[in-house]
């Protein structure tokens, strides 16, 4: 039970205007001891005169106990030492707060709030104070814990690599993370809490990053405000924003409740890219396969086309041959082999595009090449108007390249240049130049005088799927492919503005150097039978094929005989010897291919004087075993004087 107050001179003076009621000691201590709250009454000496049941309660020690005793007393020296000046600031007439740490008798440590009220006497002096205890441990802890987990969270929001900004409602910087201040490039201070969001504007048109839609010469400080309004107000969305470097940020913001908004930015640049290259890759696999089924389709077309314009080619040359000294079919005879052989070439450049192999340099002229590409597409370019000029040197070096893919980058270009300019009315100009470089590479250039490539755009030509041609009209992916090409062989291609207007494509490609078949061939002994030929056996399905193989064979004193097919074959030569065999690849039943593995394994002598005949090279599986086989490859349609020419090469002159 509390004591009673002293009563006077430590009884609390009454207001003459509070109007109230005299109340003595016994009545105001029976009002104390049934509030909540932790009161006690100390006299000028730092005894405690009164405590209330909260506060002994609090204290840990019976009133009983308190009361008559000093601060040191009941709370402990150190205790009394903190709170001496407290007490004597309230009896010099101030009432105290003070928030801290205090340690009680039975051990306890509490974070407490002590609030001293001055009490004056009747004769108007300080005769002691009322000290008010109220425990804010719980309430501590908690802000202690807030601010342990906030440390953490800005910790962690520092030192990621996304970048993190939270702006309050005023548009001031709560949060701004180095994540965000290194991918924006803004200096250290401006992520100090409290800068205003313009101060981050300021500083990227300081460093001239502008919109688009924005104008330089405009007040810059109109910007600043209308750039700070507009961030303000947006909504929660999530954005991408490409960098001036190329870089870029998926931006997501998010309204608070408070008014303010968080910003987040991920670098998303390798995703962007690695999504590009799975595009490139899927559409590789899509033309992979159209290729294939158009390899399977072609493979078939070209054996029946390469068969009857063997025989075309190979009876006009005869035919000019034997024509004479008479110019008029000698002429005849040659619009037909040159009208045979521009058929061949269109054939032979389908088989290339269509061809799925590794890559071979073998020794190309650059001029082969844009003769290729005009077979297949000359005549769009001509229907469209288009006039186009050739500057192409007759002394321009060959240079070792895959004149396959060079054939396809030309045909890429010259589409290209076609559809470009159609947008344009006459005159529609091509003009296709190349020139040697001193290292003995070419420098090759297809310019139009179409409407050209917008500066921005020319960069990004090369991009995969990017395109600036109409809906439909484009997919990205064929500047792509030429890059791609050119690169593998070691050169470059830029896309230039053409004087006057439109696009020039710039190609240089450098010498290099022959691998594959074209290296294996020029180190091929010239001899590979020793021994004078006498006897050769042809064997085709095609008998028209056969005939005009024996019959060029026969021409030069060979004694020829003639098989339909491999079983055949097998037939003439299980007993007998022949210096050379031709024999088709594609037949029915035993094909070129079973018969020199049947020979390899019976006749290994007559396997070594096979010569392959084929019109459609275009497996790579079919490449491959045909180079395991060590043996050479006539090509149809074919001249005499292939034929010859591969002979010599294999047994030596006859």
């Amino acid at each position: 039970m509390a004591e009673p107050l002293a009563g006077p001179p430590c009884a609390p003076a009454r207001s003459a205007s509070a109007g109230l009621p005299p109340m003595d000691a016994a009545l105001i201590a029976s009002v104390l001891d049934r509030t909540f709250a932790r009161i006690a009454f100390l006299d000028r000496a730092r005894i405690h005169r009164y405590v209330n049941p909260e506060y002994a309660s609090f204290v840990g020690v019976p009133a009983e106990a308190i009361v008559g005793r000093s601060v040191a007393e009941v709370l402990g020296e150190e205790a009394a030492a903190r709170l001496e000046p407290l007490g004597a600031r309230a009896l010099a007439g101030e009432t105290v707060r003070w928030l801290g740490w205090m340690a009680y008798p039975d051990g306890r440590r509490r974070y407490v709030e002590r609030v001293y009220h001055p009490v004056p006497g009747s004769d108007g002096s300080v005769c002691g104070y009322f000290a008010i205890v109220r425990d804010l441990t719980d309430l501590k802890q908690r802000e202690e814990e807030l601010a342990r987990r906030t440390a953490q969270l800005e910790a962690i929001l520092g030192h990621i690599a996304e970048g993190v900004n939270i702006v309050d409602a005023d548009g001031r910087v709560v949060l701004a993370n180095e994540g965000f201040l290194r991918m924006y490039g803004y200096p250290a201070e401006l992520g100090a809490p409290g800068t205003p969001l313009a101060d981050f504007v300021r500083h990227r048109l300081a460093q001239g990053t502008y919109y688009a839609h924005e104008d330089p010469a405009e007040d810059r400080e109109a910007l600043v405000a209308r750039r700070v309004a507009a961030l303000m107000s947006v909504g929660n969305e999530t954005v991408e924003e490409q960098r001036p470097d190329g870089r870029i940020f998926e931006v997501r913001r998010r309204r608070l409740p408070d008014g303010g908004l968080l910003s987040t930015y991920t670098d998303v640049t390798a995703v962007r890219e690695a999504e590009r290259e799975v595009r490139t890759q899927r559409e590789a696999m899509r033309q992979a396969e159209r290729l294939s089924a158009l390899g399977s389709l072609l493979a078939g077309v070209a054996h029946e086309l390469n068969n009857p314009l063997s025989i075309v080619v190979a009876h006009a040359t005869l035919l000019e041959d034997m024509a004479g000294a008479d110019p008029t079919l000698v002429t005849r005879t040659r619009k037909i082999r040159g009208a045979a052989e521009r058929c061949a070439r269109i054939v032979q450049t389908f088989l290339g595009l269509a061809r799925r192999r590794p890559p071979e340099r073998r020794p190309v002229r650059i001029a082969d090449v844009v003769e290729a590409a005009f077979d297949l597409v000359g005549y769009a370019l001509r229907s469209a108007g288009v006039a186009v000029t050739r500057d192409l040197p007759a002394d321009l070096p060959a240079i070792a390249a895959d004149g396959d893919q060079l054939v396809q980058v030309m045909i890429n270009l010259l589409t290209n240049a076609q559809q470009a300019l159609q947008a344009r009315e006459h005159p529609r100009r091509l003009a296709i130049a190349a020139r040697a470089t001193d290292a003995g590479g070419i420098v090759l250039s297809v310019a139009d005088n179409g409407p050209g490539v917008a500066a921005e755009a020319r960069a990004r030509v090369f991009d995969p799927f990017f395109t600036t041609k109409p809906e439909g009209m484009g997919t990205g992916v064929g500047l792509s492919l030429c890059r791609g090409i050119v690169t593998a062989h070691g050169g470059s291609i830029t896309l230039e503005e053409t004087p006057g207007g439109g696009a020039t494509v710039r190609i240089v490609l450098p010498p290099g150097r022959p691998t594959g078949e074209g290296a294996a061939e020029a180190a091929e002994p010239q001899s590979l039978v020793t021994r004078r030929l006498r006897t050769a056996l042809v064997v085709d399905d095609e008998p028209e094929v056969g005939a005009v193989l024996a019959e060029i064979l026969r021409a030069d004193g060979m004694a020829v005989e003639t098989a339909a097919d491999g079983a055949v074959a097998q037939a003439l030569l299980a007993d007998r010897e022949v210096d050379l065999i031709l024999t088709d690849l594609r037949m029915p039943g035993v094909d070129g291919m079973a018969l020199h593995r049947w020979l390899a394994e019976t006749r290994p002598a007559l396997a070594r004087r096979v010569v392959f005949v084929t019109g459609d090279r275009i497996s790579t599986a079919l490449d491959l075993a045909l180079r395991e086989t060590g043996r050479p490859v006539l090509a149809k349609p074919f001249a005499p004087a292939d034929v010859r020419r591969l002979v010599r090469a294999v047994i030596g002159a006859a």
